[in-house]
């Protein structure tokens, strides 16, 4: 479990403090241990979680299935945390969802994969009125979290099926990534409105437990201390939303999904929805290898086993996005992007001929396409007139 943390961690350090958006694409390595499965609608992943209930740790203790919902449905809020990049953990989520719904009509979902102020996006995606790509691109989905979308895929298609409510938890980026540099002093009033109006310092144990991490890839304190603050917007926020949403839905539980660090020992966001909403019942649950289930980090733990979706194809780049689109940033020694002739710089206009005017629109492309297929790409170069193409056989 520490390791899980300490990935997380990890990676919010990496990602969340870097002074530009960027998609890696390509550049991670496959597990040799996951089994891959090869899900294509809510249904195949529903039955995959019926043959494969997930058993539950508590206290050493292990609980079959049935009995995990049992204890979990004693409780209005169930936070359930994850590995982002997991798809068994999202599986995971996912039956716990469905086993709860069967248990109480009236839940919500809240996630932190989306920023509150995409909501009305998100409404208008369940309700039917937009397809899943305009709520990806109106969501600026890959700008801001970047996961891969298949992994979350089954979880909001369970919520469009049964006409749940998904609620965006988190803080918009564009602030976060202000404070992560300045500190809440560099927010103007209207932004500094758009946060919680108290930031409640993190207890002794949350701060010793992130600055052990942090310091192993910085040792500026002044850096920490924002880096710290931008951790407690996150917290608050999410919380406050929660809390927002079962004040006016008196009728209503919520699970809640984010990742394991914003869960741990109780710290985080179930500590700050306990302090706006005394005696509220709520529990922690979070999946873990077997090997890793530390007791006392979560209430519960789901064990569980990698899984992976079958390889999209990749260009092998970092991609930057700018005001007039796309733009290749560094390039992986012998990826495909290179060995096709493409350069850092090149704005990418186009793939197979459909327009990449964002993101969302090159993810969306690559997503259908497999390694080792060749796909015609349009770049605009500096100093050059006019687009040239390029034939590319992804990684």
């Amino acid at each position: 479990m520490f390791q899980n943390m300490h990935g997380w961690f990890s990676r919010v350090i990496s990602h969340r403090l870097a002074g530009i958006v960027c998609a890696l694409l390509g550049l991670m390595p496959v597990s040799t241990s996951a089994v891959t499965v090869n899900h294509q609608t809510l249904a195949e992943a529903l039955a995959y979680v019926a043959e494969h209930p997930p058993q539950g740790v508590n206290q050493d203790k292990h609980l079959p299935f049935p009995a995990l919902i049992d204890a979990l449905d004693q409780n209005r809020v169930v936070f359930v945390g994850e590995v982002h990049d997991r798809y068994d953990h999202h599986l995971n989520q996912l039956a716990l969802l469905q086993a709860l719904h069967q248990r109480n009509r009236n839940i919500a979902i809240g996630v932190e994969w989306f920023q509150q102020p995409f909501q009305p996006v998100i409404n208008d995606f369940l309700a039917g009125k937009i397809s899943e790509a305009e709520l990806l691109k109106r969501s600026e989905y890959y700008d801001r979290w970047r996961y891969d979308y298949r992994l979350l895929r089954p979880i909001m298609e369970y919520a469009k099926a049964n006409h749940l409510p998904v609620i965006a938890l988190n803080a918009p980026l564009e602030l976060t990534r202000k404070v992560s540099g300045g500190g809440l002093e560099s927010l103007s009033a209207g932004e500094r409105a758009q946060l919680p109006a108290r930031i409640t310092p993190p207890d002794i144990s949350y701060r010793e437990r992130l600055q052990k991490i942090f310091a192993e890839h910085s040792r500026d304190d002044k850096e920490f201390d924002n880096f710290m603050l931008v951790q407690r917007i996150w917290d608050e926020t999410m919380a406050g939303n929660i809390v927002r949403y079962l004040q006016l839905h008196p009728q209503h539980r919520m699970v809640v999904f984010s990742g394991s660090g914003h869960i741990s020992y109780r710290s985080g966001i179930p500590q700050d929805v306990k302090r706006q909403m005394p005696g509220i019942r709520l529990a922690t649950v979070t999946s873990s290898d077997p090997q890793e289930v530390e007791p006392g980090v979560v209430d519960y733990f789901i064990l569980s086993k990698m899984l992976e979706l079958p390889r999209s194809g990749k260009l092998g780049v970092w991609l930057k996005s700018a005001s007039n689109g796309i733009h290749i940033g560094e390039m992986q020694d012998g990826s495909a992007a290179k060995k096709a002739g493409l350069q850092s710089g090149d704005r990418i206009a186009s793939l197979n001929e459909k327009a990449v005017g964002g993101l969302a629109d090159l993810m969306l492309a690559l997503a259908s396409h497999k390694p080792g297929e060749k796909v015609s790409v349009a770049i605009e170069r500096s100093g050059i007139k006019g687009l040239q193409t390029f034939s590319v056989i992804l990684q």
